[in-house]
């Protein structure tokens, strides 16, 4: 909703596999996302915004804007990390079979910064180990990389800081290309 506030249409994707959605998470994850994007179309330039695998997603999407929020951005993690990662799931995340969300990440190409689809990439000092490794080593001089203090994996989405750069980023971006009359 704080992204309705600034001005902007927004469509919630209620994705499969989690809240009310019935569908199991699946490898039609992507579909979703790429339908309900080409949905938004219609409306003018969209942005991706998502969480974790889905934070990975936005970016793997055809979004023209994109914010991952703790991307899982490695095509496969740790014992320990996927242990962590799986517990902080499994009580929210309906899966087709346990593991498919590693399987998913896993079949992504590996991303990489598109200059036609602009990304901004936010992480939690105190987040996964191998998430802050990834964010930290992006070794790209146009893509927004902040750091939250104190946030955690599964409460960056909540904070306040999130919130705020989030929406500064959307007004640069939406300035830029009122200005630009793209």
């Amino acid at each position: 909703m704080r992204i309705a506030e600034i001005g902007l249409t927004v469509n919630v994707i209620d994705q499969r596999g989690h809240g009310e959605n019935n569908n199991p998470l699946d490898d039609r994850v992507l579909e979703e996302i790429e339908s309900a994007t080409q949905f938004c179309r219609q409306y003018g330039k969209v942005v991706a915004v998502g969480h974790s695998s889905g934070g990975r997603f936005a970016m793997s999407s055809s979004a023209d804007f994109s914010i991952g929020i703790s991307p899982a951005l490695a095509s496969d993690y740790g014992g320990r990390t996927r242990e962590l990662l799986d517990n902080l799931r499994s009580y929210r995340v309906k899966e087709l079979y346990r593991g498919i969300n590693h399987q998913i990440i896993k079949n992504l190409p590996e991303w990489k910064y598109n200059e036609q689809n602009p990304t901004m990439i936010l992480y939690g000092s105190r987040d996964v180990p191998e998430i802050v490794d990834k964010c930290k080593n992006i070794k790209c001089d146009v893509v927004d990389i902040f750091e939250i203090k104190n946030a955690l994996h599964n409460d960056i989405y909540l904070l306040e800081d999130t919130f705020t750069k989030v929406t500064e980023q959307l007004k640069k971006w939406f300035f830029i290309c009122k200005n630009e009359q793209l």
